[in-house]
């Protein structure tokens, strides 16, 4: 019930946002531009951030968009930038807003038994996506009275809660869904048409999104219960067969069910956040006494007895996972974050150098390369290290902090002043951040870019505005 109520409020929220947007942005029965889609997928996409409706982690999120940006180069996309994010829900469903904006449940994921069922999903709705099918919905919705739709809706999902509040919702979602934001078989049609010729584009194995669409009807009939998806996406019978007779007639490439690969690493780290861990550990133990040389099975036991402490166990298992695959970036960085942690802060440096060779690019790889530097007294490696950081977001990383540590060490009181007062500015601990601001201040030469920065800082905090909010502490 608190999962349904949960959905329900999704697709409340997906409708409030897109009606009362469209009250606001543009005039009743106007055309709807592309400018008014990407204001309304914007907007939607901040208000679900806002809610913390999205689940943050940056290894899931980078594999997420390495599938679309794939899926992507095999398009003629309409005009957005698009972006991929993960809904934090157990809901299996996915869905794409105006604007170019992708979203993919948790439950979803967790759903798909290989990389091309996942990839059939997300290039169907790229196919949405570029046929602009919400928009075209919306402009034929010049008969309804948005503003009193939006308000109905509205009412009811920010009612007082309870079962009637509950009902009153389901009840506003499918009225107006039946009338506005519904995909009709059309839609259907065109977007798995579209999103076939993508898939088979990128390599992946066709039958691939046929494999999903059969999982959600074994669902479907083993639960008594309709999975979000077919909800969302009408006519599963109808859309397996005529993808089957198109992968017969015109798709003959057997394709990949793996490109991007370590599905099953990705899906641990959504099982990690919501799960048990002793529980996870007896799975996975069972499971290695199967597959002994599992390279992920081993990688997400050593996560997890990590998780638990017992850090002598997880060092066996991930050099163990490493011998078997020696260039895994993500076994070298975790096998130095042990290090690290042990105080064996030499040795660290040796894997994550491995690692960091193998992909400059991963962040999480040069933070704590940083962070190995900083524990071994290489406080100027270290900096370099952060540097390259200090204007991206981190899972569970102030970048300002480290700064702030490090230029310390180094004896640079200006510049440690100055990211001390960045952190507890965006921390919100206001006179923390007066403080190192106004010490900074003796370090750098009035007029300089840097002490203009600082007392235009000092200048918004002392006139009370408000200052900016903590970064959201995201998951792992």
């Amino acid at each position: 019930m608190l999962m349904r109520k949960f959905i329900q409020n999704q697709h409340i929220c997906f409708v409030v946002f897109i009606f009362i947007l469209l009250c606001r942005v543009t005039p009743c029965f106007a055309e709807f531009t592309l400018e008014d889609e990407r204001k309304v997928g914007k907007e939607f996409y901040d208000k679900l951030i806002e809610n913390k409706l999205i689940f943050k982690n940056k290894n899931l999120n980078d594999y997420i968009t390495k599938i679309g940006t794939l899926i992507l180069e095999q398009t003629q996309k309409a005009p957005f930038d698009f972006r991929f994010s993960i809904v934090d829900s157990d809901a299996i469903n996915a869905f794409a807003t105006p604007g170019g904006y992708i979203y993919i449940n948790k439950g979803l994921i967790l759903a798909s038994e290989n990389e091309a069922e996942l990839a059939g999903v997300i290039a169907h709705e790229i196919g949405h996506a570029n046929a602009r099918h919400v928009a075209s919905i919306i402009e034929k919705s010049q008969k309804l009275s948005i503003a009193t739709l939006a308000a109905i809706i509205a009412g009811a999902f920010l009612g007082g809660g309870g079962e009637a509040t509950a009902a009153i919702a389901a009840f506003s979602v499918a009225g107006a869904s039946t009338l506005t934001l519904k995909y009709t078989r059309a839609h259907e049609e065109e977007a798995d048409r579209l999103g076939l010729s993508y898939l088979v584009s990128a390599g992946y194995y066709p039958a691939g999104m046929i494999d999903f669409l059969k999982i959600m009807k074994q669902n479907e009939f083993l639960s008594k219960t309709m999975p979000s998806y077919l909800l969302t996406h009408p006519g599963t019978d109808d859309r397996i067969y005529y993808m089957d007779s198109l992968i017969l007639t015109q798709y003959h490439q057997k394709g990949k069910k793996n490109i991007i690969g370590n599905l099953s690493r990705m899906q641990s780290l959504i099982s990690l956040d919501q799960s048990d861990l002793d529980t996870k550990y007896r799975e996975l133990t069972e499971s290695l006494k199967k597959d002994p040389d599992n390279v992920d099975l081993l990688y997400n036991l050593a996560v997890i007895e990590d998780q638990l402490g017992q850090t002598s166990a997880a060092l066996q298992h991930y050099q163990k996972a490493l011998s078997l695959s020696p260039r895994d970036e993500d076994i070298l960085k975790n096998i130095g974050l042990i290090y690290i942690k042990t105080g064996k802060a030499d040795l660290a440096q040796d894997y994550l150098l491995r690692a960091s060779n193998l992909n400059p690019d991963n962040d999480e790889i040069t933070l704590a390369l940083g962070k190995a530097y900083f524990a071994s007294g290489k406080y100027q490696n270290a900096l370099d290290c952060y540097l390259k950081l200090k204007d991206k977001l981190l899972d569970n990383e102030d970048i300002n902090y480290s700064l702030a540590m490090t230029y310390g060490k180094l004896n640079h009181k200006g510049e440690s002043h100055y990211y001390f007062g960045l952190f507890f500015k965006k921390e919100g601990k206001k006179e923390s951040a007066l403080f190192h601001f106004k010490e900074a201040l003796n370090y750098f030469p009035q007029g300089s870019e840097r002490n203009t920065a600082i007392n235009q800082a000092i200048k918004d905090l002392e006139s009370n505005k408000k200052p900016t909010p903590p970064m959201d502490r995201q998951k792992r």
